[in-house]
């Protein structure tokens, strides 16, 4: 009676003595896969719902050392979180026994997983324009060459950004998590 290992033979025995394979290259991507998504829906969210409006309750001055202090190395953290959740998601969808890319739009799975993933690219669009609004008001906040009304722009265009990234990275959850489902 082979009583199962996830090191030898990656098999394990559930209570009838039912014989189940595990895919270890599969639980390895599919755990990298939703740390990495936890990490870039979490960072979106908080920057748009808690971060970026308390910023921009502080004065000028504080709101520019923030931006110098943070927005490089957020912009680098994000975007290198939503690569490897993207990277790791295609993994996924060729790695899933009885599915493949050419799944995608097809049946209740490939639509949604379609969906998410297109939610995910333009969430991952969203947010390098955000970027560049975040790169703009830290520029125009140090030189001091950028008008009230042009700092002003900057902010409204990184707030919405930032709301819509967030809700796009909601819906790429929310449609891949359920896609098992439909």
């Amino acid at each position: 009676m082979d009583s199962g290992c996830c090191h030898g033979s990656c098999s394990v025995r559930i209570a009838d003595n039912r014989k189940i394979e595990l895919d270890v290259g599969l639980v390895i991507t599919r755990i990298i896969h939703i740390i990495a998504g936890t990490f870039w829906v979490g960072t979106a969210i908080y920057l748009a719902v808690l971060l970026e409006p308390a910023v921009r309750s502080t004065s000028a001055d504080l709101e520019r050392q923030l931006l110098n202090r943070t927005s490089k190395l957020n912009s680098l953290w994000i975007t290198g979180a939503a690569i490897v959740t993207m990277v790791t998601g295609f993994a996924l969808v060729s790695l899933t026994p009885v599915r493949s890319v050419s799944d995608l739009g097809n049946g209740g799975w490939g639509t949604m997983i379609l969906v998410g993933l297109i939610a995910s690219v333009a969430a991952f669009v969203v947010s390098g324009w955000a970027g560049a609004f975040t790169t703009r008001l830290r520029r125009g906040l140090e030189s001091g060459e950028a008008s009230d009304d042009q700092l002003a722009k900057y902010r409204r265009g990184l707030s919405l950004l930032g709301y819509l990234n967030a809700v796009l990275v909601i819906v790429a959850v929310g449609t891949m998590a359920s896609a098992r489902y439909v």
